[in-house]
This record gives structure tokens, sequence and C-alpha cells, in this order.
């Protein structure tokens, strides 16, 4: 009997310091994520999660603590446009908030799940989170949220889905309540000229000049710049052009300088996920009788893992000196990849001929095993110019390279592919990403 009670009050004083442990790594996580520092604050999350599996999951406090290390975890993710591991987060955070109770909670892990489904392409989706936690915030009383909620409603469900008039109400609303002024400005001006409001557009447009963000900025004059050439002021819509290019080319720079965060960033992430997997896994096994085994087990693990790696390396080898040959021969694969590297006003001058993009769609073909003709058994109403945007998806080129070569706007372009496997690719019953539905045929 007075084993067991130490056993047991051992066991207590175990769960209360892993407790402890997790609330520290959580706030270490939050202060970091607020600091823009967002690898960092995944690694805090993750091993928050980690502890707070030592803990009695039962108890309340617990439970809303991991609803709450969830929730931010899959914001990290999210960040890193990691949106399949992100929404499995924000659901369970959601699921515990709701056995908790916990409004405040359930409508931020609400917000954050229309996020991570609207960028996964499921519009309708995350008209159903954001519109739920913009109840609950209603409800609340909390301003700052509603509006939050408005502007990115607006802009990730009523921006692609056409419905502009929904999306300047929304906008108005939210810049009234103190949403992120620029980004009001600006999709109030896409939404006006969408609605052919010139004059608002460029209202609220020539706002959204003047935000710290190339980004935002480059939107903006590239929309200008389309107004001033319907009016037939060809002077002003060349210098908001020029413009346009200056800050695609920062924001080029920017976004590089992002991407080699993100990649560092993914390995790191994905790491953590898998020591957490591991942490679960382990925990109900007896780990010294197993001790023996689990060795051997690594060694196999290990050995085939490096036999994959080995013949992925050659295959993955075998595929680029194949391509090499083929490739430079072909002016839009050398064009998308200049561009790629470096978007200068260079690089933007390219003519290409039909002929030109027939010869890229064979030697996609070529490489993928007929990757075309597989794509139209099974996708019958693609056009010709579908299949060219899928091969250079297939090819891996980002959503911005893709929509330079195709000559669309940005958003244009994010609103073509999602009418492409909306109307064309059984959108409506398939959950899978364009990208993904690309990848996998």
């Amino acid at each position: 009997m007075a084993v067991l009670l130490l056993v047991g009050l051992a066991s207590c004083q175990q769960g209360a310091r892993s407790l402890k442990e997790a609330e520290t790594l959580f706030q270490q996580g939050v202060e970091q994520r607020a600091d823009k520092h967002t690898e960092a604050a995944a690694e805090s999350f993750s091993q928050a999660l980690l502890a707070i599996e030592r803990c009695d999951t039962e108890q309340p406090e617990v439970q809303r603590l991991k609803a709450q290390i969830e929730d931010n975890l899959g914001f990290c993710y999210w960040k890193h446009e990691l949106f399949a591991e992100a929404l499995p987060l924000h659901a369970d955070a959601a699921t515990r908030a709701r056995e908790l109770n916990d409004s405040t909670l359930l409508m931020t892990s609400l917000r954050n799940s229309g996020r991570a489904v609207a960028s996964s392409g499921d519009i309708d989706a995350a008209e159903q989170h954001y519109k739920e936690a913009l109840a609950i915030a209603k409800a609340l009383n909390d301003k700052s949220m509603e509006s939050d909620i408005l502007l990115e409603l607006s802009r990730d469900v009523y921006i692609p889905k056409g419905a502009y008039n929904h999306s300047v109400k929304c906008v108005t609303q939210a810049l009234e309540g103190g949403a992120d002024a620029d980004i009001c400005h600006l999709t109030l001006g896409l939404a006006h000229y969408y609605l052919a409001h010139d004059s608002l557009a460029m209202l609220h447009l020539e706002e959204a000049t003047k935000s710290k963000q190339a980004g935002t900025r480059m939107s903006a004059y590239q929309t200008l710049s389309f107004i001033y050439q319907i009016a037939k002021d060809y002077q002003k819509s060349l210098e908001c052009q020029e413009l346009f290019y200056n800050n695609l080319m920062q924001a080029d720079q920017e976004h590089r300088s992002e991407q080699v965060q993100r990649i560092k960033g993914e390995y790191e992430l994905q790491m953590q996920k898998n020591s957490l997997q591991a942490e679960q896994k382990l925990k109900s096994l007896y780990l010294y009788l197993i001790l023996g085994g689990l060795v051997v087990a690594l060694a196999v693990v290990l050995l085939l893992l490096r036999q994959k790696s080995l013949s992925a390396k050659l295959k993955a080898e075998e595929m680029k000196n194949q391509l090499e040959t083929e490739l430079k021969k072909n002016k839009v694969y050398v064009t998308a990849l200049a561009l790629t590297e470096q978007i200068t006003a260079s690089t933007l001058d390219f003519d290409l001929k039909d002929s030109e993009w027939d010869d890229f769609v064979v030697l996609i073909d070529k490489v993928y095993g007929d990757f075309t003709q597989r794509l139209t058994t099974q996708y019958p109403s693609l056009t010709k110019s579908d299949l060219q945007i899928c091969c250079l998806t297939k090819q891996g080129f980002s959503n911005q390279v893709i929509s330079i070569l195709m000559n669309l706007q940005t958003n244009s372009y994010a609103r073509r592919k999602s009418r492409i496997k909306q109307e064309k690719m059984n959108g409506l019953e398939d959950e899978r990403s364009f990208e993904e539905i690309i990848n996998e045929i």
C-alpha cells in the first residue's frame, strides 16, 4: 500500500511538472509568434504538446491548454503553407473548445480553420467556418475580432466567388472597425474594379500604394494600370506599370528570402512532428521490455530509408540528365526558369508562339508518361490553355510565374485555377487541392 501511495504521489508530481513545462513553452511560443519568429514558435508549441501528453489529459485545464497549443501550432503550419497539416490541429482545437464551452477559443479556432481551408481551395468550407466564428464574435461583442473576420471573409470567400457587393459591404465594416487599413483598401479597390466603379477603385487603390508591404503596393499598381488603360490614359498606365514592376521585383526578393526561411522551417517542423508522433506511440509501450527489438527495428528502418533515399537520388539524377538536354531547347521552360530565378524587365520581355507551347506539352508528356493524355481521359472538358496551366503546375512552377506566362493578374489566375478545379475536375466532390490533383496524375 505504501509503495502504491508513493507511486501515485510521484505520478502527480510528474504531471504537475509537465503541466508547468507545457505552460512555460506555450507562453514562450506566443511571444515568439508575436515577434514573427514562426519557426522558433512552432518548435516551442511542438515541445509544449510533448509535455502536455505527460499530463492527465482528462482535466479541463489540460484540455484547454492543449487546444490553445494546437491552434497556435496550426497557425505556424499555415504560415509555412503546410495547409493539410494545419487544418486537423485547428479542427481538434475547435472540438475541445466546444466540449469546454469556451466561446473565445472556439471563435479563434474556427477563424483559423477558415484560413486553412481557404488556402487549400475549399471556399465553401471556409465561408462556413468564418461565418460561425463571426457569429461568436458578435455574441461576445469582440469588435476587433469581428473586423478581422469580416476582412478575411471578403478576401478569402466573396472576392473568389465574385460576390463583389458583399465584399464591399464586409470590408467597409472591417475598415470602420479597425482592421488592417492597407489590406482593406486593396480589397475594396479590387472589388470596385470588378464592379466597374473605377473612381472608387482608384481612390482605395491609391491608399493601398502607401503600404509598407511591397506585395500590397504591387497589386494596387497593377490594378491601377488596368484602370488607366481602360480610360485610355496610357501615360498614367505606363507609370503604374513601371511602379508595378519595381514593387514586383522587391516583393520577389522578399519572397525568395522568405522561401529560404520557409524551407528551413518546413524541415524543422516536420522533424518536430515526427518527434511528437514517436512520443505518443512510445507512451503506451514498455520501453525496457522491447529495447532490444526496438534497436533492431530502428536499424532496419534506417537501412530501408537509406536504400529508399539512394534509389530516389538515382532516379532524380536520371530524370535530371534526361531533362537537361530536352528542356534547354524549349523556350517556354527557359522563360519560366528565368522568371523563377529573377523577375526583371528583361525576363518579362518574351513572346511565346503556339508551336513552342505545343513542344513544351509534348516534352511534359515525354517526361511524365503521357501526362496530358491521362489528364484529358480523366477530365475531357479541359481546353488547350487549361492543359498548359496543368503542365506548368506539374513541372513545379509557382503561381506567380504561371500567371505571368499566361498573361493573367495574380488574382485572375487564382480564380482561373479555382474554376478549372470546380467546373472541370469534379471540384465539388474532390477535397484535394488543384496542385494535389495534378501531382497525383
